[in-house]
């Protein structure tokens, strides 16, 4: 429902207070892409009446099978890696919505970060070698920003130097 209040447009959300429709729209958040039981609570936080039944809901969910926080880590994991962000970066992320460091863990081990930063250096650069210390001391910041650790940063900056040879 929308209202008009002094020339801003604000939305007044119902309040859920009852269990099957706490479902629906928590089901209805699902069905866009996966979340955490974290980010479903936040969201669903000030919809509801009961906190309570609320977190029933989500239990309700998750033994069901249908919140899980280890395929939500996976696909979130898998979006940020092929979006040329490090291990750093992508692990501060999901603990942020409600991961834990184990799960992180089990689903990277096999990754090869120095060639992913590799490339994600080679995007950035687009072809152009850098010349100067000025130059190669900003790519190591955007790598160290984007969250690869700096033995990843500096063997992507040495397969870099390999190439331009």
């Amino acid at each position: 429902m929308c209202i008009r209040d002094s020339g801003i447009y604000s939305i007044q959300m119902k309040i859920l207070d009852e269990s099957k429709a706490i479902r629906i729209k928590i089901m209805d958040f699902l069905s866009r892409r996966e979340h955490s039981s974290k980010e479903i609570y936040q969201k669903m936080s000030h919809r509801v009446e009961s906190n309570e039944m609320l977190i029933n809901e989500i239990n309700k969910l998750i033994s069901d099978d249908l919140i899980s926080d280890e395929r939500f880590a996976e696909s979130y994991f898998q979006s940020r890696k092929r979006k040329g962000f490090g291990p750093l970066r992508i692990k501060n992320e999901l603990a942020q919505r409600g991961i834990n460091d184990s799960i992180f863990y089990s689903i990277q081990p096999e990754t090869d970060w120095s060639y992913l930063a590799f490339q994600a250096l080679e995007k950035k650069i687009n072809g152009k070698k850098p010349d100067d210390i000025k130059a190669i001391l900003k790519l190591k910041n955007f790598l160290n920003y984007r969250g690869f650790e700096f033995k990843d940063i500096d063997k992507a900056l040495s397969m870099l130097d390999e190439e331009n040879r």
